[in-house]
């Protein structure tokens, strides 16, 4: 989301060549897009007036998170937290934004391309594909995501870990059956006492069809949209296996959870079905602190978050906005090297508040991992779903 956000801001100030991994810009899974007050400022500063409205049509707005609610595994609300009151937000699908931002550049865009490594000197920098073919350029950005081969390549390493958690994302239709009230108000996410958890999300359809085929074919209709979190080792495995292997993975993960949540997940969207390892950067370790020269980065490829506090893509369409204003400075007569510096130190505050947030469900978790921590949690859980139950009234 960062590199298209970041291609459409330099646009008629630089010409840009984006390498995408993925053959098509539908071709991807994951999570709901949610894109914060921050983010829907500097979205709107980097693409037209005309694209950010179209997104807007076909995304949640307004009242589609109004608070986010912490649940119990039988999805009763423990917690539920307002939203403060006059902030922008946007959930997208992850499918239509990205085929919506990259519709207008697709011309600068490489599809089907891998990054082998990356090269750099005082003159520029050059990138090696996997077909053995070079892209030459005065500056690459890392926009490659949690396990950036741009940044493991420049750096030796990875700035970010694996945290032992996977995560299966799916798609269920919803039928005439109401899901829990407070859903229509926000996303959840949803906690076992095994240290499971499940991130919930209603999709509204919009209410004006998209004049954009491909995403009138990726809009649908109603949805729960749900991932499953887990410590990976309590998955049989989810690389080179298939969408109904995954869905039967997340099913026995909840066997015990809501009967309503369960027959979902086995209703999910094939087509629509995906599985990724969590992974974050330090918080309170260095964050993009080389001395760049032609090489910097945006978004997870620098500093990668857990999807569990939302704020990855904002981040990084923050990060792309604050890069555009750097290379902007460059343009107009600043040393690359210099407005490079500039910018890695600014995003660096936001980049740790952001994966600090992020990394909390990931602590819930990682301490329900014990057993005697379980047995524990599980009436703690049941008393505080049932006091929730009574307090927020109106859900299942």
């Amino acid at each position: 989301m960062g590199g298209l956000a970041l291609a459409h801001g330099l646009s008629g100030k630089a010409e840009v060549v984006v390498v995408e991994q993925d053959v098509a810009a539908a071709e991807t899974g994951g999570y709901r897009i949610s894109l914060n007050d921050e983010a829907c400022g500097a979205l709107a500063d980097l693409i037209p007036g005309a694209l950010i409205e179209e997104i807007r049509l076909v995304s949640d707005t307004g009242s589609a998170f109004e608070q986010f609610t912490i649940a119990d595994s039988q999805l009763r609300p423990i917690v539920v937290a307002a939203e403060p009151t006059g902030q922008d937000r946007i959930l997208a699908q992850r499918q239509v934004l990205r085929v919506l931002l990259a519709r207008d550049i697709s011309a600068s865009i490489r599809f089907g391309s891998t990054v082998r490594d990356v090269a750099q000197d005082d003159t520029g920098a050059a990138v090696t594909l996997s077909d053995g073919s070079v892209v030459d350029g005065d500056l690459v950005v890392a926009a490659d995501g949690a396990n950036s081969t741009v940044i493991s390549s420049f750096l030796g390493t990875s700035p970010t870990r694996d945290l032992g958690l996977t995560g299966i994302a799916g798609w269920a239709p919803l039928g005439t059956d109401d899901p829990p009230t407070y859903l229509r108000r926000g996303p959840a996410l949803a906690f076992g006492a095994d240290g499971t958890g499940v991130f919930l999300s209603i999709y509204n359809p919009p209410s004006r069809a998209a004049t954009d085929p491909t995403v009138a074919a990726l809009t649908g209709g109603p949805a729960l949209i749900l991932g499953t979190i887990s410590r990976s080792e309590s998955l049989r495995g989810t690389r080179h296996t298939s969408a109904g292997d995954l869905v039967q993975q997340a099913g026995a993960l909840l066997t015990r959870w809501s009967p309503w949540l369960t027959e979902h997940v086995s209703a999910s969207d094939l087509e629509r079905v995906a599985a990724f390892r969590f992974r974050a950067a330090n918080p309170s370790g260095p964050i993009a602190d080389w001395t760049p020269r032609s090489v910097t980065g945006l978004g997870d490829a620098i500093h990668a978050m857990p999807p569990t506090g939302g704020r990855g893509a904002s981040t990084a369409i923050c990060d792309a906005a604050d890069l555009v204003d750097a290379i902007t400075e460059h343009l107009d007569g600043a040393p690359l090297h210099s407005a490079l510096a500039r910018y890695q130190r600014s995003i660096s505050p936001r980049a740790r508040a952001a994966i600090r947030e992020s990394l909390g469900p990931v602590r819930v978790i990682n301490a329900l991992r014990h057993r005697p921590a379980q047995a524990l949690a599980r009436p703690l859980l049941s008393v505080a779903g049932a006091w929730g139950q009574r307090r927020y009234r109106g859900t299942p």
